[in-house]
């Protein structure tokens, strides 16, 4: 049984040595009352202009005044260990709302490459923490060591010690297959298994599972928080699962169906970062806790789809028109009758954040049942341009009379791309061999 006394990972807290420099004393302006050697009337100093104030380092002129700039701070890093073969994105800012700098002393161990600190050898990763100020706000430099550990030393799961273990190999092959079956039924490529950022993925899920609670942004009052399962809970798909029998594993296959579908879930988000035609790479994380207070079992798990530093450079081999869910001849298990149908247009291949340039605003859509030619009835027809997925537009809708084995043909007129109005259209038919 997992003990009831929540336990806190060991934090590496980092001393924030400033050294503040006392005022520097600035001139006096105005006339001088003192005679001056040349012998000169007393009146001629009423000419004289004003000695310049000079500042000290630690202060910034303002109207005439020396002014002490603002001390900035740093929250301590919360990370106890990074493991080896693993990169982190590290993306940090001040109180100041500065971004830091990292460099690393030994980069033989860890070095930072592309934004992100990777973990290369068993050792102490020496980092130095710098941000350089402005005008009126003070450097800052501070330094931390964290362990690169191997992934063997963490293996086995214990929560009551905040550790996760780790998927296994045919965890992994069963989460990267299922996402490539989807995206086959969708005519987009397959994407590869990443390695490097699984142990964001489970970090988070552990998050999850302990705290039996869901969120993108877990703060320092969750137990067995960490900077590491922060980034990996707001760059991912989460799924929370509640379960009344104690269950050791849900399955990556299950989690994905829940993802696609989205049951439960206010949007498509998850659905919609599945079916992006510019994503390359996951990494998944499943953690279940099977000592938990509100259920037998909670289960948390993690599917990787945000990579801040490479975002901004996507292409995609895909051709342009539209990725729509479902598509074609579509299996049963990726669908649920009550969840909305959705679809997006991609534009351009070359720049994933253009693709907002759709516009749905005017747009006329139409179902219409094949065999008879019957239109359909639909509702809740909604649209954004927002990024999730990387495709930054998407239409959602439903139709109540929606059958099994029936094809449908989908026709979308008057979409505006760049103010042109553009037509797309598609079909699917959802097969159920029970019927």
């Amino acid at each position: 049984m997992m003990n009831s006394k929540k336990l806190m990972p060991s934090v590496l807290m980092l001393a924030i040595s400033i050294i503040t420099l006392g005022c520097g004393g600035g001139g006096s302006g105005g006339n001088s009352s003192s005679s001056n050697n040349s012998g000169a009337d007393d009146s001629n100093n009423e000419n004289t202009p004003p000695k310049p104030v000079t500042c000290s380092e630690t202060q910034y002129l303002q109207e005439g005044e020396c002014k002490n700039k603002t001390v900035q701070t740093l929250q301590p890093l919360q990370i106890k260990r990074f493991i080896k073969g693993q990169a982190y994105q590290l993306r940090l800012k001040t109180d100041q709302d500065l971004t830091l700098s990292f460099s690393s002393d030994r980069p033989d161990i860890c070095k930072f490459e592309s934004g992100e600190l990777k973990a290369l050898e068993l050792g102490k990763c020496r980092l130095t923490l710098t941000q350089a100020g402005t005008t009126q706000i003070l450097p800052l430099s501070t330094s931390m060591t964290v362990d690169v550990i191997d992934a063997d030393a963490e293996s086995n799961k214990d929560l009551n010690a905040c550790q996760a273990g780790r998927p296994s190999e045919a965890d992994r092959q069963l989460f990267i297959n299922t996402l490539n079956e989807i995206r086959a039924l969708h005519e987009l490529p397959k994407v590869e298994y990443d390695y490097a950022h699984e142990d964001q993925m489970i970090q988070a899920s552990m998050l999850l599972a302990v705290n039996e609670k869901t969120s993108h942004y877990p703060d320092t009052s969750w137990t067995c928080f960490s900077d590491i399962g922060l980034q990996g809970a707001s760059t991912s798909n989460l799924n929370f699962i509640q379960a009344y029998e104690n269950l050791e594993k849900y399955g990556a296959d299950q989690h994905l169906a829940n993802w696609l579908i989205e049951k439960n879930s206010p949007s498509i988000g998850h659905r919609r970062y599945i079916l992006s035609p510019f994503l390359t790479k996951a990494s998944y994380g499943e953690v279940s806790n099977t000592d938990a207070k509100s259920f037998p079992t909670i289960v948390g798990a993690a599917m990787k789809t945000v990579y801040p530093f490479e975002s901004q450079k996507l292409t995609t081999t895909v051709e342009k028109g539209v990725i729509a869910y479902p598509y074609h001849d579509y299996p049963k298990k990726f669908f649920l009758k009550s969840e909305p149908l959705s679809l997006s247009i991609l534009v351009n291949p070359q720049n994933a954040y253009a693709n907002n340039k759709v516009d749905f605003s005017e747009a006329k859509l139409t179902v219409v049942r094949r065999d008879n030619q019957q239109i359909q009835s639909v509702s809740n027809l909604q649209y954004d341009n927002t990024n999730y997925g990387l495709v930054a537009n998407n239409l959602q809708f439903h139709f109540s009379s929606m059958q099994y084995n029936v094809t449908y043909d989908v026709k979308i007129m008057n979409v505006l791309v760049d103010g042109k109005a553009e037509e797309y259209s598609y079909w699917f038919k959802v097969d159920d061999p029970s019927s």
